[in-house]
């Protein structure tokens, strides 16, 4: 039988079943899904069955810190003929703030009405810093709660909309602690927990081994005091912010990524050596350290925090490019003997080892123990500072250079064979 060549120009996409092509429109971005109605009638209304409503500003073309009226249109009529019963992903990034409130909280109910797994309310761009008097407020009343975080009596079944959320990211949205404890308390699904520019955060506390949170971010909330991590199967942790606050981190067996950036406690002082003691985290993997430079101030103090860690395998530290200036103290000294002592423990499953940041201020010891005493050391990659003084005139600049190549040539003498060494 001859075989039967398909008519020319036949569609036969469009014959496709509904959830097929919605998953497929899905995979675009939401302005050429809603672009795809002017078709045929068959695309017509198939955009508004999408689980996924990323609402990107650039996917409008509206200017970086544009219109907020217009953008906040533009979500409320593409939700006004959404007709799925779930969404997956409902993601809002612009800059929007108090005066958007009441679309804002109709936003919101609309997503946990559908079911929502995924919600990410960004508020504020990395070109601009939100004013915290000016911030969007997440509305308590979809919680339960009364304007001061107290539970109300006549409250009606505000939490199923929550039993399906997984992951909550917010920037730029003010929460309180009663908030917070109410998201992980009653979103029984909920995984991961990102909270930046938060300004209202005060204590935050993730406690009890019922609670199904694996992954924390706590960036730039400059008024919290304390974070509290006890008893929980976290598995990464992510803390960016004041230096300051109260930490307790306790039995989190699962923890295997730890981020600690912005640290800025100078560490020859004596008294503060034990604010580097973290506690013992058994199946520790990946520890990232950002923190600033200390003119003269020595390296070992941060690796003597990780001590404790016996599974560590990759350990980052990221020197940041300003060089803040301090006057060594009677004791500087006598603490860094102290260091030497701290940071002499054998890392034994300790792999991979990135400084970035590096400049000819830094000593040459940090390396000497690393290599002494991480015996199953595959790798160091070291980045070196470029230009971090640009008044430097051009000798500084060639003795910076010949330090750089010393350096290297000091770590090729006392490198084992196995050990690879990547100057960047």
């Amino acid at each position: 039988m001859a075989k039967v060549s398909p008519v020319e120009g036949e569609d036969r996409v469009s014959k496709l079943p509904d959830e097929i092509l919605v998953s497929m429109l899905s995979r675009l971005t939401l302005r050429e899904a809603v672009g795809t109605s002017v078709l045929s009638k068959r695309w017509r209304y198939v955009w508004t069955c999408i689980s996924v409503l990323n609402f990107h500003a650039n996917d409008i073309y509206l200017p970086r810190d544009g219109d907020m009226n217009n953008y906040s249109k533009w979500v409320s009529r593409v939700l006004a003929q959404h007709r799925s019963p779930n969404v997956d992903e409902f993601s809002v990034c612009y800059n929007l703030d108090a005066k958007q409130s009441s679309r804002i909280d109709q936003w919101i109910k609309f997503a946990l009405s559908n079911r929502v797994h995924k919600i990410e309310l960004h508020l504020s761009n990395i070109w601009s810093w939100p004013s915290p008097d000016r911030c969007y407020t997440f509305p308590n009343r979809l919680l339960g709660l009364s304007a001061f975080g107290l539970r109300l009596n006549n409250s009606l079944n505000v939490c199923v909309g929550f039993k399906s959320l997984k992951t909550l990211s917010l920037k730029a949205v003010d929460v309180g602690d009663e908030a917070i404890e109410y998201f992980l308390s009653n979103c029984p699904l909920l995984e991961r927990l990102s909270l930046h520019l938060v300004f209202a955060l005060r204590n935050i506390k993730v406690v009890g081994p019922s609670l199904l949170l694996r992954r924390l971010e706590v960036v730039s909330c400059l008024r919290v005091e304390s974070i509290a991590i006890c008893d929980t199967n976290l598995v990464s942790f992510t803390y960016d912010g004041c230096t300051k606050l109260r930490m307790v981190l306790k039995n989190a067996p699962q923890l295997v990524e730890l981020q600690i950036l912005r640290l800025t406690v100078c560490h020859w002082i004596r008294e503060r050596l034990s604010a580097y003691m973290l506690p013992e985290l058994k199946n520790l993997e990946q520890f990232v350290l950002v923190v600033d430079r200390w003119s003269g101030a020595s390296l070992l103090g941060y690796l003597a925090m990780i001590k404790n860690w016996p599974n560590l395998q990759r350990f980052v530290l990221q020197l940041s490019s300003r060089l803040l200036i301090h006057k060594h103290d009677e004791e500087g000294e006598g603490a860094r003997e102290d260091l030497r002592e701290a940071a002499r423990y054998c890392h034994p499953c300790l792999k991979m080892v990135e400084i970035a940041g590096y400049c000819n201020t830094c000593d040459f010891e940090l390396f000497k123990q690393i290599i002494e005493n991480a015996v199953k050391l595959e790798k160091i990659i070291i980045d070196a500072l470029e230009n971090p003084d640009p008044d430097r005139d051009s000798k500084s600049k060639n003795e910076e250079e010949y330090k750089e190549i010393s350096l290297e040539q000091q770590l090729k003498t006392k490198l084992p064979p196995r050990v690879e060494l990547v100057m960047l």
